[in-house]
């Protein structure tokens, strides 16, 4: 049987209740007004699917570790408070695990007692991998609960991006790079268009002013950043050379050449081809001469510079490896097929680049 924080505080009674907590958070806080303030006992308003967070509280997790995490996602503003409240209240061991969605600037007893006394908020979970495309992630919506693939696809199409970010994306190029892949857990009953805003919403905290900013020095706008940085993704399979990659693309870019890049090519023959999808796939694998030969602008095997927008929705890192790539002489590289791994060899000039490929590319 849980323990109901209204049996732990009423055993203390009411009003010695609420002095304990005021001395407690006023050791903690400083100050009378910060002490007794809505931040500790006053009661949230309820949130919306957009106002929460999501927050998976791991078996085992200490108070602490807790109560820091809960401050970073913004529900609390003193970890130290949420410490020592739950200390005082005996609730160590009784903190419960599970997914729950909490909602920003929450009062430290609500969060508490749901952390403790009630079962977590019924939510879904849905994970988005790095490097898929909207088409992708709607069928993964589906299969989670969030409405039909449809219904996602359309509220993508409704959606807007904040006005900071939305001004440098050309008109026409909707969302497809900007719905940021992670794991998002939602009440049950979120809309479509409520998990999208989130995505969106994650989209421009992660890539933030500071790689927007980084772009700009690096000479290219946010859009191109982020066309860079889905082509990255598609292309790196090792953390370590997503940078190295961005640089060899940011070389044939400074020398007016073709990216060549083969995933923009598997983007351009997937647009309006359901029947080339469902053969092959969103990301087909072998590519024809016909295939090279697509006159879609995205077909970078054909057109020099960046295709016209993202082809897939980056991740983290992959953003951050287009707005700080790495300082290279390499032009070329080829997936090493003996290793196997996933990693490449790079090279400087074309002849090293082709005994590379004689080498390795099997």
């Amino acid at each position: 049987m849980k323990l109901s924080l209204t049996n732990v505080l009423g055993g203390i009674g009411g009003a010695a209740c609420l002095l304990v907590v005021a001395v407690v958070a006023f050791l903690v806080a400083g100050s009378p007004d910060r002490a007794i303030g809505g931040d500790i006992v006053a009661r949230p308003a309820v949130g919306t699917a957009r106002g929460n967070v999501p927050y998976t509280l791991p078996e085992g997790a200490s108070a602490s570790d807790i109560g820091a995490k809960l401050e970073d996602l913004g529900v609390i503003r003193s970890s130290r408070q949420f410490q020592v409240l739950v200390s005082l209240m005996g609730l160590q061991s009784r903190l419960s695990a599970g997914d729950y969605a909490l909602a920003k600037g929450s009062s430290m007893l609500a969060v508490i007692e749901t952390l403790t006394v009630k079962d977590g908020v019924p939510t879904i979970r849905v994970t988005f991998p790095e490097g898929i495309r909207v088409e992708e992630m709607a069928l993964i919506a589906e299969k989670a609960g969030f409405g039909t693939a449809a219904e996602f696809l359309a509220t993508v199409q409704a959606a807007k991006l904040p006005a900071d970010l939305a001004e440098a994306v050309p008109a026409g190029q909707g969302l497809q790079g900007y719905l940021f892949p992670d794991t998002y857990i939602m009440p049950v009953g979120t809309t479509p268009a409520e998990l999208v805003q989130m995505m969106i919403d994650t989209f421009a905290k992660r890539f933030g002013v500071s790689l927007r900013e980084a772009a700009r020095v690096q000479g290219i706008s946010t859009h191109q950043a982020v066309t860079m940085a889905s082509i990255v993704e598609r292309e790196a399979v090792v953390e370590a050379e997503r940078p190295l990659i961005a640089g060899v693309f940011f070389n044939r870019l400074k020398a007016g050449d073709r990216l060549g890049a083969d995933p923009t090519t598997q983007f351009a023959i997937t647009i309006g081809n359901a029947d080339g999808v469902a053969k092959f796939g969103w990301w087909k694998k072998e590519l024809t001469v016909e295939d090279l030969a697509n006159a879609s602008p995205y077909n970078t095997r054909l057109n020099i510079g960046l295709p016209p927008g993202p082809i897939t929705n980056p991740g983290l890192a992959s953003l951050e490896a287009a707005v700080k790539p790495a300082t290279t002489k390499f032009y070329y590289f080829v997936a090493d097929a003996v290793k196997g791994d996933g990693s490449h060899v790079f090279a400087e000039t074309l002849a090293e680049h082709e005994r590379n490929q004689a080498r390795v590319n099997r």
